[in-house]
């Protein structure tokens, strides 16, 4: 993979030490929707993923590249929440707040034209910003906000970086 595309998909700040004031279980079940839930990190990782496999070799090639990249910064992600989960006191399974569901991948938006690929993209790193800001107003443990602050950082560089790529005319059939 290009070391550029690979350095323009993380934020260059540094991630803060991953931990927590005190065990917080309630704390924990919310943070489960950002690992495993809809618009979780778990979901981005599958769907980019998917269309790295899908657009790899295909013209515009850069799309899968920018997706692999973004797609290792999110399982960054992951791995932070699950860790955090696990020093709030709960159980990092890939299930949203309810243990008994777990994700479905058939539910999953998968494209494989760029356009396409590229909207649900926005769509999903716009989520999880929405998400995110959630959490961080109902999450009262400043050792935790500040691991989802910086992590919201990397999702708006995502943001950005698709929204230029849908932007030109290689991408949008323009």
């Amino acid at each position: 993979m290009n070391s550029k595309i690979k350095s323009l998909c993380e934020c260059d700040a540094p991630y803060p030490e991953i931990r927590a004031e005190r065990k917080n279980a309630h704390y924990a079940r919310l943070l489960s929707l950002a690992y495993a839930g809809q618009d979780s990190e778990l979901t981005a990782i599958l769907l980019y993923s998917y269309g790295h496999q899908v657009m790899r070799g295909k013209c515009p090639e850069m799309l899968s590249g920018v997706l692999s990249a973004v797609s290792v910064v999110e399982m960054r992600h992951l791995d932070m929440l699950g860790e955090l989960i696990v020093l709030l006191g709960g159980d990092p399974r890939f299930c949203g707040p309810n243990p008994r569901v777990g994700i479905n991948t058939a539910m999953l938006g998968y494209a494989c034209e760029p356009a396409q690929i590229l909207r649900n993209a926005m769509a999903g790193e716009e989520a999880a910003i929405r998400l995110y800001g959630d959490l961080i107003k109902n999450i009262n443990d400043g050792c935790v906000r500040a691991v989802l602050k910086r992590i919201v950082m990397d999702e708006e560089q995502h943001l950005k970086i698709f929204k230029e790529m849908a932007g030109t005319s290689v991408y949008n059939g323009r």
